[in-house]
């Protein structure tokens, strides 16, 4: 149903009619009967309240030639219906005494035979008694009904037919109108659609197409800018759809003209051209109406404006409900944005039991707040939109693919209902930002490494909702001094000491789904010690440049063993029990940098032994010659270059027992 209770003013009696006579429109149509035979219908439609000269019972068309102009038919039309048109909708109806049309159809009483002519034919009819109260026209001027035929040698050919005048023939100067006109086709060819100037003038045309004057615009007023308003007058050159908002009161002619084509070439796909065209000269009058309540929005999220981030090649999927105070409603819906151009679309919904649809809303926490339960939403023709009673919802999904990362793409969407005063509508707006999905790369941290030992690491990477292949690649210059990434098994689990453990199902550090691995190990060297060594992760997606970006950074600082000297014991008993049988110099070298040498001496200064196997120094009680020493105390005499300084330890002592 549609909205509101219209209030008329008595628009008529506030304007003067003093110069009123009675035509407001008409059209013709040309019907092919057989070939060369064709039938003319004329609608002649005319004022009843305002005019002064009554419908008449006969009129006259006639036919020319397109080119030369050269009348080559005529034929009388006998008037075979006449009644008022039954104005108004659901919530209007007109006071007859104040808004009254009267439709006269006029027909041929046999066909009229036309002979083969390249340059196609025109028909037209006159009558010097158009309506003079039009606000965008200067006053009067002859009406004049016009169509085009081509040649009758093509074959069968019908001009397009306009139709009933419409029920609801009035503008509504608070709120844009929008309407269609039943315009049919019986050869099914191609239609466009247009506004042109009424035809004004009378006779044989002349001059270029449409080979008769218009009638003149008056002073604001064109055929760009037909009724003025808040929005200029237009139409869907495709569609048909008119849209027109006037806002000022009266009377408002203008003309429609509709142009059929064909492709005419004998293979049927060459370019299509003009056969024909039929116009439809009219006389809107515009009224104050009320206006209606606009649908609201029901969902909280989102918020004008807001823009909505949603992840890449993520299924994104939005619910959005539109009410009308009026429960009994007609209420249409449109949504609007350039992601239907990228692969977005209204899924097909399951309905329940009944047959209905539910639509959610409103996420609070984990779950959903809000729903509705419509019908199946209906589509109409004349409005192109789709609508449901008292509440209308839409739900679209869209899939972002890599182009359109970093992207904001506008969504609007419309919600009215039709009323006397046309649409009550409202709008929501957003945007729709495409991010790539959120990843968190664990960094290990930083690491010191002891010299000479093989350090391995394992960084893992989980995520069961990414779809894209991702990688890890690993940049340091220790891949340069010897690290590697061992082989391991698909099966081998990658373990973490700051992330779950991992299998990635791939060889190490080969790209992967949803859960990646990668092991590295160091084994660093002499000229390592003392250096930092930068490490730097990348985690990517191989499938999409910018879809994935996280790094992570740390450190290896490789650092020297702890120098340290054992002397154990200092009194030995070289007897060979296995008891204190060795004196031993130990402890922890660094070979990179230390070198030691064990000197022992007798208590009278003489070089007894000499030895430079530090850490694993060991003395016997032998000499250089290897003969055991004689018993008493020794003294030992360490130097060299020990923890990267220089040292002499003196007056270390050993006691030879034998």
């Amino acid at each position: 149903m549609k909205k509101g209770i219209l209030l008329i003013v008595a628009l008529f009696s506030l304007l003067s009619f003093t110069k009123a006579t009675h035509l407001v429109g008409g059209d013709i149509n040309i019907k092919w009967v057989s070939q060369n035979n064709y039938e003319i219908k004329l609608r002649y439609y005319r004022d009843v309240v305002n005019g002064w000269v009554n419908m008449p019972t006969q009129m006259t068309v006639r036919v020319y030639d397109q080119v030369t102009h050269l009348q080559v038919a005529q034929q009388i039309l006998t008037r075979t219906s006449i009644g008022i048109v039954p104005l108004g909708d659901p919530c209007y109806t007109p006071d007859p005494l104040v808004v009254s049309i009267e439709e006269g159809v006029f027909e041929s009483p046999a066909s009229i035979v036309l002979a083969d002519n390249p340059n196609g034919y025109y028909v037209s009819a006159h009558e010097g008694a158009r309506n003079a109260l039009a606000i965008n026209v200067q006053a009067g001027g002859n009406m004049t009904w016009f169509a085009m035929i081509s040649d009758p040698a093509m074959g069968q050919n019908s001009t397009p037919d306009f139709g009933d005048y419409p029920n609801d023939a009035y503008f509504c100067i608070t709120g844009p109108k929008q309407w269609k006109y039943p315009i049919t086709d019986a050869d099914g060819d191609s239609l466009a659609y247009k506004f042109t100037q009424p035809l004004a003038g009378n006779g044989a045309g002349a001059g270029a197409y449409p080979f008769y004057p218009g009638l003149n615009w008056a002073v604001g007023y064109s055929l760009t800018n037909i009724v003025g308003g808040a929005t200029n007058m237009n139409i869907n050159p495709t569609t048909g759809l008119i849209t027109a908002w006037p806002t000022a009161l009266g009377f408002f002619t203008f003309a429609i003209t509709v142009e059929e084509f064909r492709d005419t070439t004998a293979a049927q796909n060459g370019p299509k051209v003009k056969i024909g065209e039929s116009r439809r000269d009219v006389q809107y009058i515009s009224l104050n109406c009320t206006s209606g309540s606009p649908p609201a929005f029901l969902n909280t999220f989102p918020t004008m404006n807001q823009t909505i981030q949603i992840p890449y090649n993520y299924e994104y999927c939005k619910d959005l409900i539109f009410a009308d105070l009026n429960v009994t409603d007609s209420v249409y819906f449109e949504m609007s944005s350039s992601i239907f151009d990228s692969g977005a679309y209204q899924p097909t919904m399951t309905p329940d039991l009944n047959g209905d649809y539910t639509f959610y809303y409103n996420w609070v926490g984990s779950a959903w707040a809000d729903s509705v339960v419509i019908p199946p939403n209906q589509y109409d023709p004349a409005q192109q939109d789709t609508f449901n009673i008292g509440t209308v919802a839409g739900r679209f999904c869209w899939t972002p693919d890599c182009d359109d990362i970093d992207g904001i793409f506008p969504f609007v969407v419309t919600a009215y209902s039709l009323g006397c005063d046309g649409k009550a509508s409202d709008s929501i707006f957003f945007n729709l930002q495409v991010v790539p999905p959120p990843t968190e790369l664990k960094n290990p941290g930083d690491k010191i490494l002891p010299f000479g030992s093989e350090y391995c690491r394992n960084i893992v990477f989980t995520d069961s909702s990414i779809v894209d292949l991702i990688q890890l690649d690993v940049t340091s210059d220790i891949f340069s001094m010897g690290a590697e990434y061992p082989s391991l098994s698909n099966s081998y689990n990658y373990v973490s000491f700051v992330d779950a453990d991992v299998v990635s199902g791939v060889p190490n550090n080969d790209p992967g789904h949803k859960a990646l691995g990668t092991r590295f190990c160091w084994t660093p060297d002499c000229e390592h010690i003392g250096g930092t060594f930068p490490v730097e992760v990348v985690l990517s997606s191989a499938d999409c440049e910018n879809a994935i970006q996280d790094t992570i950074r740390f450190d290896y600082t490789v650092i020297p063993p702890f120098d340290s000297l054992d002397v154990i014991p200092n009194i030995i008993t070289p007897n060979g029990d296995g008891m204190n049988d060795v004196y031993k110099i130990g402890g922890i070298s660094n070979p990179c940098t230390d070198k030691i040498t064990v000197e022992i001496y007798s208590r009278w200064g003489n070089s007894v032994y000499t030895g430079d196997s530090f850490p694993d120094f060991e003395w016997d009680g032998t000499n250089k010659s290897g003969a055991d020493v004689a018993a008493g105390t020794y003294f030992v005499l360490v130097s060299g270059v020990y923890a990267g300084e220089s040292v002499k330890l003196l007056q270390r002592s050993v006691t030879v027992l034998r």
